[in-house]
């Protein structure tokens, strides 16, 4: 439409030019992007060579160049510095997590899975925490088959990875993973295995996890510390447990504010836990995962009176990590 005012008006408005040269250069800077990812890549990774850590540059991790960027990065991925190949899984949790393409996104984590078999430790629980960004249908029967491998190895991070199998559901591996709740192991990795199981609907499981939850008091510490693998379990009598403490209008926990610390209902911490897991929420998240609310105490009662209304019916998310 702005091209063809521009053609039969002799004097087009100056929004319209503006308009008009703004289209263009917008395209041409695309175009040239997409042009320039490999050189791009490579400037970046020359820094990172020299010790220099940069941004990294948007055009690498936009989703409109995902699929050239996760498949230019093989040499990086595969780079002798320990450094270098750990900003290219980097870039490849950026560009493939929110990529369009299926089949980019599957590639994605085909290379991250590779990445947990990093000589350098670090660079092993980088790739796995960056999986957890991941959809579950991202993950192939290949990619699963390489997680089970992964664990029968019994390397660093066993723990990570028993919570990616939990999540996956891989309920092959139940009496595997089983072993892994006794004594004799570390207690993160004892528990690691119990939220797992519980993930995958262990009955066993689930009541030994929600006997160590139920006998601490509710506070800033269980909040913090435990309430996130009980929204990680995703198992109902957690969540239902959690759903609890929302209604409550105990002051066992305390304001964010450092200086006028008060007592607080818990319910203000749970309702944000609750939030990306409960599928037609009353309330959203920012980008920060703080709510988008200015008004805390209406926001609580809000919640309440949702699930008091929605009692029987929410539905939990069981898609995400």
């Amino acid at each position: 439409m702005i091209l063809i005012s521009l053609k039969t008006n002799k004097n087009p408005p100056q929004t319209a030019l503006t308009m008009l040269v703004l289209i263009v250069v917008m395209l041409q800077a695309t175009s040239l992007s997409a042009q320039q990812l490999p050189e791009q890549l490579r400037l970046y990774f020359a820094e990172v060579r020299q010790g220099h850590y940069p941004p990294i540059p948007k055009p690498l991790s936009i989703s409109e160049n995902s699929k050239t960027m996760v498949g230019a990065l093989s040499a990086y991925l595969n780079d002798t510095l320990p450094e270098v190949r750990s900003k290219a899984y980097t870039i490849v949790q950026l560009a493939g997590k929110n990529a369009r393409d299926f089949s980019v996104r599957q590639q994605a984590v085909s290379h991250l899975l590779a990445g947990c078999n990093d000589l350098d430790v670090g660079n092993r629980g980088t790739a796995i925490g960056y999986l957890k960004t991941f959809r579950k249908e991202d993950f192939t029967a290949a990619a699963k088959d390489s997680l089970r491998s992964l664990f029968n190895r019994k390397g660093p991070h066993i723990n990570e990875l028993i919570r990616l199998i939990g999540w996956l559901e891989l309920k092959d591996m139940i009496e595997a993973i089983r072993p892994y709740t006794k004594p004799g192991n570390t207690q993160p990795i004892r528990w690691a295995s119990l939220v797992s199981l519980t993930r995958m609907n262990d009955e066993a499981a689930t009541t030994e996890m929600m006997r160590r939850v139920s006998k601490f008091p509710v506070n800033d510490n269980v909040v913090y510390e435990l309430f996130p693998d009980l929204i990680y379990s995703r198992h109902p009598i957690a969540i239902a447990y959690m759903v609890d403490v929302l209604n409550s209008d105990a002051e066992n926990c305390l304001s964010a504010d450092a200086e006028r610390e008060a007592p607080i209902p818990c319910g203000y911490r749970v309702m944000e836990q609750l939030a990306p897991i409960i599928e037609k929420y009353p309330l959203t998240l920012d980008e920060s995962g703080d709510l988008k609310t200015k008004d805390y105490t209406t926001a609580l009662q809000t919640v309440r009176a949702w699930f008091a209304k929605n009692a029987k019916t929410y539905v939990i998310n069981r898609d995400l990590f």
